[in-house]
């Protein structure tokens, strides 16, 4: 029995041995978003449905051993086999492989149609002069890089051919066995030059723009993205470590709070709403585990709380008026439901209903007034009331359903 019928993904193989003018000589190691163009690879292998990544390596210089550790450091199963004849004794007879031609991208959309076919089977595109980069298979389509096979078909061309031009061997005989074919909808990119990893590059970066779900998002947020995004880029700074930071501003912006700040636990509070942001697209860039990431936001959660506490403490304290800790009970109290209810409800709530981030950054203006007081009546007020328009709004349907 395969592994596929055993429920298990594919091997992606990759190559990684031609070479290149990046690091370390080779073609797969061209700096690409942050990361190496094979590491891209990998990373949309596993999330097409791959379970582990086999490199296709002629020599394994250092910076090849870097990026596998970096692969392995994410979870994702990654070994390496020189030649072809260590590619045959590493799989099975009857492993499925997701076949990925060396510095070849291609949607994770294909991937996932190939991985869903029966083996073999080739991605294809039709021959016009736009897609002359990629390998001719016969006098009306070309290779889209990407091929479905098996361990025993590998195995048998690595008994023919040795060292041999591996990859090419593999796709002609799967020609010759009339392997099925799926098209391309849109042609993989061939990082193979100065120009086609600039659109890669930009290609990777529109994917990972997401329209934010509230209105300081896409004001301010998005473009601030923009702005820092080269910059986080060319440092390859890591998303967990700019999460990691807003949660620590936030956190440290909550606890000053108790203790009678106002303006450095706003600033605090404002700065990891950015960090955030910033996290969270680096994240969607390299396509890795998104869990720390949220954990971040819970601690960004507890840290906004304290904010709130803090605030409500001053308040109560410098005016005698108790019902300040009830304001703060009610903004708390909104807020946590309004972010259950974005990340539970099917249906996309409008940008203009109350967040965490949204709330902070309503209070600046105020503050900067030195109306605190307003400020926190007026952002608990703009809470409750979004949180009751949602609640309006599914008794509403709740009432309306047959």
């Amino acid at each position: 029995m395969s592994r596929m019928m055993e429920g298990e993904g594919p091997t992606a193989l990759i190559g990684a041995y031609e070479p290149g003018p990046g690091p370390g000589g080779l073609r797969a190691l061209l700096p690409l978003a942050g990361m190496s163009v094979v590491e891209h690879q990998a990373r949309r292998a596993i999330e097409a449905g791959a379970a582990r990544i086999l490199l296709l390596i002629d020599e394994g210089p250092g910076e090849l051993l870097e990026a596998v550790a970096r692969l392995r450091h994410d979870g994702i199963q990654t070994g390496m086999a020189q030649g072809i004849d260590q590619v045959a004794d590493a799989l099975a007879q009857d492993e499925v492989v997701l076949l990925i031609a060396e510095a070849c991208l291609p949607e994770v959309g294909l991937l996932r149609a190939i991985t869903a076919a029966h083996v073999p089977v080739l991605a294809v595109l039709p021959d016009i002069a736009d897609h002359a980069q990629f390998e001719r298979i016969d006098a009306e389509q070309r290779w889209a890089g990407v091929a479905l096979l098996d361990g025993h078909r590998i195995a048998e061309t690595a008994a023919m051919i040795g060292a041999w031009d591996p990859v090419s061997t593999l796709l002609r005989r799967a020609v010759q066995e009339n392997a099925g074919r799926i098209d391309a909808v849109r042609a993989p990119i061939l990082t193979t030059d100065a120009a086609a990893l600039a659109a890669a590059e930009q290609s990777i970066l529109a994917g990972a723009r997401k329209p934010a779900d509230d209105l300081i998002g896409r004001v301010l947020f998005a473009p601030t993205e923009e702005l820092a995004l080269p910059l986080l880029l060319a440092r390859k700074m890591e998303a967990n470590v700019v999460a990691g930071a807003g949660a620590l501003l936030a956190l440290a912006g909550g606890a000053l709070s108790l203790t009678g700040w106002r303006w450095l636990p706003l600033i605090g509070l404002l700065l990891s709403g950015l960090a955030a942001a910033g996290a969270a697209r680096l994240g969607r860039i390299r396509q890795r585990s998104r869990f720390q990431e949220r954990m971040f936001g819970w601690v960004r959660l507890g840290g906004a709380g304290l904010g709130v506490a803090g605030l409500a403490r001053l308040l109560a304290g410098t005016t005698g008026q108790w019902g300040w800790w009830l304001v703060g009970g009610l903004l708390i109290a909104a807020l946590l439901g309004l972010w259950a209810e974005r990340r539970l409800s099917p249906v996309k709530p409008p940008i203009w209903l109350a967040s965490v981030d949204t709330a902070i950054w309503t209070m600046l203006p105020f503050a900067a007034l030195g109306h605190w007081d307003w400020g926190f009546a007026a952002v608990a007020a703009y809470a409750a009331g979004s949180f009751a328009w949602v609640e309006a709004i599914k008794v509403r349907e709740a009432h309306s359903a047959p």
